[in-house]
């Protein structure tokens, strides 16, 4: 150890300005490599979590969905059109809120036919994130309207191309 303090305090004159400069450089640069780690894109795994709303109406499905990415969404055991409304901010029974840092992932309004069989209803090009924030308020809720009789079963897929195209409602059927 006293080797280690006698190597540091044999540093004089020009040496010692030399090294309080590099020191200093080093300090100083510290922000600067945190803002391009922050700003570079790494290949991150795409990731969408969506969680059901309960809702006593017959015929109406609500979701609040956070994603890392574009995603898509398919609807099984309903035939027919399911009206989808994307809403990117509110609240949730009156009470907390969502959708402050929060972007349309894609349509905001959207009407797919469905086959009863796992049909795409809607694709997402973008995350639902526009700036930094808590995964709430980074969140969008989806409305889906359906026939009353019907008990859809939604999944939402993470990735651009995690579904095909949806089939678009027929003008005046929806």
């Amino acid at each position: 150890m006293k080797n280690r303090n006698k190597a540091l305090t044999m540093l004089n004159g020009k040496k010692r300005y030399i090294m309080m400069a590099v020191v200093c450089a080093e300090l100083a640069s510290l922000p600067a490599a945190a803002q391009i780690v922050n700003r570079v894109v790494f290949d991150v795994r795409p990731i969408v979590t969506a969680v059901e709303i309960p809702t006593s109406e017959p015929g109406l499905s609500r979701f609040l969905v956070a994603s890392n990415s574009g995603f898509g969404v398919e609807a099984k055991g309903v035939i027919g059109d399911v009206d989808i409304s994307v809403h990117r901010s509110g609240t949730i029974s009156g009470a907390a809120r969502f959708g402050e840092a929060a972007q349309i992932p894609g349509g905001q309004s959207v009407c797919s036919q469905t086959t009863g069989f796992p049909s795409p209803i809607y694709i997402a090009d973008k995350k639902t994130a526009a700036r930094e924030g808590t995964p709430v308020e980074q969140a969008v809720v989806f409305e889906f309207r359906y026939a009353p009789e019907a008990r859809p079963d939604f999944d939402f897929k993470a990735g651009v191309d995690s579904v095909s195209a949806p089939a678009s409602c027929i003008e005046g059927t929806s």
